[in-house]
């Protein structure tokens, strides 16, 4: 065998790749935490955070005939409609076109009074008004005046860059509440509003430069959003005690889905349809209240029953007269909107929570060196356990969402997947090139299946010197030098190949490990580089297998007219295995007393006149397993402990009944002569061993050796 390639683990390049990528999500959270509108990070979660909204929607829509559904299966249990107590008083395309652009304020002051009679508990403008009225300057004061007489108004003051900018005199005093509409603080990257201030984190209520109506209710708290002011005005709840329970931290809005609705449902049906035919119509999340139909009594029952009792935001959807928002579920999105959604997470208390950012770091940190500690498994192993993880991360993502918790997904997520590639790319790489190794160097000498074995795993390879209890098996073709002096080189060579392929494949045939060819001598052994509990029976039954072999081509093999034979010796106990050799040339290989002893049990069955001889430490354990009869005791060159010696005959229970009858006689001869009994001691001289002992008990019939103590000592190897 060549010389093994230097094995590397990847254990460094994977251990560099996770510190730097480690360092590069720390330093993630970290901007994502310093930059307002977020980092990669927050804009990749506000995608998982669609997804996990549109899901429901979207199965329904795959798995049945029927139009999507936000309440699909799960989504039932955490996608909500809008509640009806809201509704947004709009001025929309039709108002303006009825009554002019900017809206006058005393037609504003009207809707106050109707909506005084229709008993709206709360109302809350979403409209800045800044400039007198030049036109009607009475006007002013009549909107003024229909604030004050309702007492449940907040209205608006600004910011920008030159500072506050406070609505016209008289309109703070009369307002319930003075707030802000801004959600600049917290627009995300792609213009999106998802977090709100209740309270803005820079502006007191006392440093307004403006009578206030609420005096002490609002002294020391800060200006409060507009949905949070007309929260507490139809709540009757305390400002201060609204700072207390939502802090000045900001809160993640539990966007409610759009559902579609009929305009103007209150005009009569003939006039409720547009110019192709079809009823007006669509998609929104709360109701929008016509300020037209309002101002007109052209309210249509249930429009009414939304009112009564309601909250109403004023505001402006008519083209060009509003600022909108990218929202989840339309390109642009009213503003006001946002608002009525903070007042529906405020009525029914379900604003999500994030979880501390120090868990979510825990958790990538702990997801991404995952792969580093999983890389000594398979990748088969690593693939399931990455998968069943991020499985196990979605249904507990989902779940912590039915608790209102919003739990980041996909950036921990990324943490597990980003090393986990690496580590599967770099494993697949690496392990290509070692098992491309390993087919090479052991497929010339392993059977196939223990080449796929240790190609599927090549941990069970073990290279280097180890010491190991082995069989080993030496097969030498007998009289190869008499053949070659009959045949001519070429005849001898294909003759030679044609025998040697048969004996490997069967060697192969039992997992055995072919050495290295010595001439007409092959060199096997078992329980390396696999663990092989049962090599002694492996061994054993090649052996008988090869006898069978020989049979098989001296018959098949009609071209040659030498019929050749084999002597097989095996051995079992502790040997060296490893690659050894010199620094340029190695081969894969055992050494020890217990391979140079098979190698004299395959010579001594010249002694005995037999084909195969087995140590008793292979026999013992293979007994069960074959046919077998004991050849003596022997003592090899070279060596003081004498070793008793078996030769297998035959699988177990397939010898033939020739061979039963010849075993019986041989045993019963065989006991005789080691009793003494010389004379008794016959069996069928056509069977080596038999003749041997024959032969012996003629001789020792007429003298024994003296200080024979049953055992052959061999002079020769």
């Amino acid at each position: 065998m060549g010389k093994t390639p230097k094995k590397k683990t990847g254990k460094n390049t994977l251990l560099i790749f996770n510190i730097f990528f480690t360092l590069f999500i720390l330093f993630s959270f970290l901007m994502d935490s310093m930059l307002s509108k977020g980092w990669w990070m927050r804009a990749m979660e506000n995608k998982w955070e669609d997804f996990r909204i549109y899901m429901p929607f979207y199965a329904k829509a795959f798995l049945t005939t029927q139009p999507g559904d936000y309440t699909f299966g799960i989504g039932a249990k955490y996608n909500k409609p809008a509640d009806p107590r809201i509704s947004i008083a709009a001025v929309d395309g039709y108002t303006v076109k009825k009554y002019g652009y900017p809206f006058k304020r005393r037609l504003y002051a009207e809707l106050i009074r109707k909506l005084e009679g229709l008993g709206v508990r709360a109302i809350g403008f979403d409209v800045l008004f800044f400039d007198k009225d030049r036109e009607d300057p009475a006007s002013d004061g009549v909107f003024v005046s229909a604030v004050k007489k309702a007492g449940n108004v907040s209205a608006l003051v600004a910011m920008d860059t030159d500072g506050i900018n406070y609505p016209i005199p008289g309109l703070g005093e009369a307002s319930k509440y003075i707030s802000y509409p801004n959600v600049d603080y917290t627009l995300e990257s792609n213009g999106q509003v998802r977090r709100v201030y209740l309270f803005d984190p820079e502006i007191s209520y006392d440093s307004l430069k403006i009578n206030k109506r609420c005096k002490d209710e609002c002294k020391g708290i800060n200006l409060p959003l507009l949905a949070a002011a007309t929260y507490a005005i139809y709540n009757k709840m305390p400002l201060r005690d609204m700072e207390l329970v939502y802090g000045r931290s900001p809160v993640y809005i539990n966007f409610r889905y759009p559902v579609d609705r009929n305009f103007h449902p209150g005009w009569p049906q003939s006039e409720r349809k547009g110019a192709d035919g079809k009823e007006l119509s669509g998609s929104a999340v709360y109701r929008y209240v016509s300020v037209a139909d309002i101002l007109e009594n052209r309210l249509a029952p249930e429009e009414k029953t939304a009112l009564k009792d309601g909250i109403i935001l004023v505001g402006s959807t008519a083209l060009g007269a509003y600022d909108h928002y990218p929202s989840v579920f339309f390109p642009t999105w009213p503003g006001v909107e946002v608002h009525a959604n903070v007042i529906d997470n405020l009525l029914n208390r379900d604003f999500l929570r994030s979880v501390n950012r120090w868990w979510v770091v825990l958790l990538c940190l702990l997801l991404m060196w995952m792969p580093f500690f999983m890389a000594k498994v398979s990748i088969k192993i690593s693939t399931f356990v990455a998968a069943g993880t991020l499985a196990l991360m979605m249904v507990l993502n989902f779940l912590f969402f039915f608790h209102l918790y919003n739990l980041p997904y996909l950036t921990p997520a990324l943490s597990l997947i980003v090393p986990f590639l690496f580590m599967t790319v770099y494993k697949a790489i690496v392990e290509g090139r070692e098992k491309k190794w390993i087919k090479s160097t052991f497929g010339q000498y392993l059977s196939p299946k223990v080449v796929e074995i240790i190609t599927k795993d090549p941990s069970r390879l073990s290279l280097g010197g180890e010491k190991r209890d082995m069989t080993v098996f030496f097969l030498d073709i007998a009289g190869f030098t008499t053949m070659s002096e009959k045949m001519t080189p070429e005849q001898l060579t294909k003759m030679l190949n044609n025998y040697l392929s048969g004996l490997t494949d069967v060697i192969l045939k039992h997992d055995g490990v072919v050495d290295k060819y010595i001439g007409d001598c092959i060199m096997a052994f078992w329980n390396a580089p696999l663990d092989q509990k049962e090599h002694q029976k492996l061994a054993c039954l090649a052996a008988v297998d090869c006898m069978d072999e020989i049979n098989r081509l001296n018959k098949d093999l009609t071209e040659f007219d030498v019929k050749p034979s084999a002597r097989i010796g095996l051995n079992s106990g502790p040997m060296v295995v490893g690659n050894m050799g010199s620094r340029t040339r190695l081969s894969y290989t055992v050494m020890g007393d217990s391979v140079n002893l098979a190698s004299r049990l395959e010579g001594a069955n010249k002694y005995f006149h037999s084909k195969i001889m087995v140590s008793e430490y292979t026999y013992d354990a293979a007994k069960d397993f074959i046919e077998a009869r004991q050849l003596g005791q022997i003592r090899v060159v070279g060596k003081a402990i004498p070793v008793k010696v078996y030769e297998p005959l035959a699988h177990k229970g397939k010898l033939s009944a020739g061979g039963k009858k010849l075993l019986e006689a041989y045993n019963e001869g065989f006991a005789a002569f080691y009793k003494g009994a010389y004379d008794k001691a016959g069996a069928d001289a056509q069977d080596g061993p038999s003749r041997f002992y024959l032969e012996l008990s003629e001789k020792y019939s007429a003298a024994v050796p003296g200080g024979w103590d049953g055992t052959f000592n061999l002079t020769s190897k």
